[in-house]
Order: structure tokens, then C-alpha cells, then sequence
């Protein structure tokens, strides 16, 4: 059981999102399951809203123990009207190797029973790749427990069907002091017309109740067993509303985990929509972009 013990008809798993819906006081006791998800949904995966640089990493332990970490840029560009598309970018920095300069991009045109449209840039191949059978979107990003298909925006108040079974509160450290946050405990279950290949189709999730965001969530197999174990451990103020920055997914069936910490976040105004176009994602250099940020993007160590 993640957080602190309250009665046993209430399971958690987390979930982030962020609406603005002025006084948080009495209008927050009248929300429902389908309220908070559209509220999730509004406020964003672990980029936000708008255009961002976030530089991230991951620390993964296989199911042997072995430990690996690689880092990456992403570039995103993410909005709350469900009219427009979302995208991102993750480059690859460093290590493996072999995978030095690959580059991720996910497209999300928030469209009712159609998924993301992923794509997977290889230097080697020289060209982009769309990840289209379940077994590519279903594959590990990075070596981790992380799927391909778990990274990009998800709708979660189309894919799921929500069912609110209390409140509690839940400890996270925020801006480096251990906190007792308020959440709200859902259970979500896959949507069978708009969600029906979900690899993790019943779900029970922690959202906070302030800022809407996922602060964990224990999400089950389409075998019913409990797989993987989603807590995040720290979040910080960026542009005046909490973010992610720290965050574990773990798979009890076989205890791998993936650490994923957020170092830095950047706001460089908008960024244009042909960054995104994947036919450009050869030409795509996340150097040139430096002249704007303040951390700036180490040259990739490839071989």
C-alpha cells in the first residue's frame, strides 16, 4: 500500500494534473471521478503546458540487479485544448552508445480511440521508424520498464472509467520538505471502445487535490496481477505551479525499476510545429538551441 493506511475498499496509484478551477475550496468537494480526469488530462504529463526544454534521467536496475543510467533533452510542446495536437521530443544523450543521438518523438492529435503515433529515430537507420505493431509500442524505452507506448500524453478521461472511492493524503517532498499532500483515490478501468489493447487496463490512482497531479498509482496486468508500482518522490515549483521531479516506476512481478529524475526545466517560447514533422528528424540538432537556455545541451557522448 502506498502512502498512509486508510480503509481497505481504498487502493492508490498516482496521477498529475493541473486545472484551474479558482476557489479550490468547496467547488473541489462536488468533483467527480470524471471531473478529476478531465482535470489530469488538462493539465499535462510530466512536461506541463506550453513549449519546454527539460533535460531528465534515468537510473535502471534490470530484474538482475544490474544498474544503468542514461540522460536525455526533451523538447516539448503540450496545450489544454483538446483541439490541439500534442508532441514531444526526447533526445538521446548518453549512454548506451549505441543509442547516442537516437531520437523519440511522440504525437498525440488527441483524437477519441486513435493512440499516439510514435516514432523512433536511428542514426544508423538514417531514417525515422513508426512504432505501429504492439509489440514495438510495447517495447522498453531505454532499457527501462518504461514502454514506448506509456511515454506521451494520455486521455485519460476518454481511455478510462473512473470511479472516485475517497480521499487521504500522501507524503512527497516539494521544493526539498517532506510533505503530507491531500489526494483524491480513483479507480480506473480501461474503456473497451477507446482503449482496448491498454496493457495495464485497471488501475487505482493518487491525484492531488491542489494541483492535479498523479503522485502515484499501482496498475495491474491484463492478467489481474499487480505489476507495475508508479510513486513520485519530489516536485518543485516551475512558472508558478508544481511540477515533477523526481519519480519511480517499479515492476513487482520481476522488481526491475526505472528512477526518473527531472534536473532542469526551461520556457524558450513556442516552438514550431515543423520541429515536430517526422521526416525532420534527422536534421534535428538539440544544439541549436543552446543560444536560448541557460543549462545548455551537452554535445552527446557517442563513439
Amino acid at each position: 500500500m502506498i502512502g498512509k493506511r486508510f480503509p481497505t475498499f481504498l487502493f492508490a496509484s498516482v496521477a498529475a494534473v493541473a486545472l484551474s478551477l479558482g476557489s479550490v475550496g468547496a467547488a473541489a468537494q462536488s468533483l467527480g471521478a470524471s471531473d478529476i480526469l478531465a482535470a489530469i488530462d488538462a493539465r499535462g504529463g510530466i512536461t506541463g503546458v506550453g513549449s519546454q526544454v527539460a533535460f531528465l534521467s534515468f537510473v535502471v536496475q534490470d530484474k538482475n540487479g544490474s544498474v544503468q543510467e542514461a540522460s536525455f533533452v526533451s523538447f516539448a510542446k503540450t496545450s489544454s485544448d483538446p483541439q490541439v495536437p500534442d508532441a514531444g521530443l526526447i533526445y538521446f544523450l548518453a549512454p548506451p552508445a549505441e543509442t547516442c543521438g537516437t531520437v523519440f518523438l511522440t504525437i498525440d492529435r488527441k483524437i477519441s480511440g486513435q493512440s499516439t503515433e510514435l516514432y523512433l529515430y536511428l542514426p544508423a537507420l538514417g531514417m525515422p521508424k513508426e512504432l505501429v505493431s504492439s509489440g514495438e509500442r510495447k517495447g522498453s524505452f531505454a532499457g527501462s520498464n518504461i514502454q514506448f507506448d506509456q511515454i506521451g500524453r494520455s486521455e485519460l478521461a476518454t481511455n478510462f472509467v473512473g470511479e472516485l472511492l475517497g480521499e487521504t493524503t500522501l507524503d512527497v517532498t516539494v521544493e526539498g520538505v517532506a510533505t503530507s499532500r491531500p489526494v483524491y483515490v480513483l479507480h480506473l478501468t480501461a474503456n473497451p471502445s477507446t482503449n482496448p489493447n491498454e496493457t495495464f487496463p485497471d488501475r487505482t490512482v493518487w491525484v492531488d487535490k491542489e494541483g492535479f497531479l498523479v503522485l502515484a498509482m499501482e496498475s495491474k496486468n491484463t492478467l489481474g496481477k499487480l505489476q507495475n508500482v508508479l510513486r513520485v518522490n519530489a516536485l518543485a515549483t516551475f512558472e508558478s505551479r508544481l511540477e515533477y521531479t523526481d519519480m519511480t516506476v517499479s515492476n513487482v512481478l520481476d522488481t526491475s525499476s526505472t528512477r526518473v529524475t527531472v534536473s532542469d526545466r526551461e520556457d524558450v517560447g513556442e516552438f514550431p510545429d515543423s520541429m515536430f514533422d517526422p521526416a525532420a528528424l534527422a536534421q534535428f540538432n538539440p544544439l541549436a538551441w543552446n543560444n536560448l537556455l541557460q543549462v545548455k545541451v551537452p554535445d552527446p557522448v557517442c563513439p
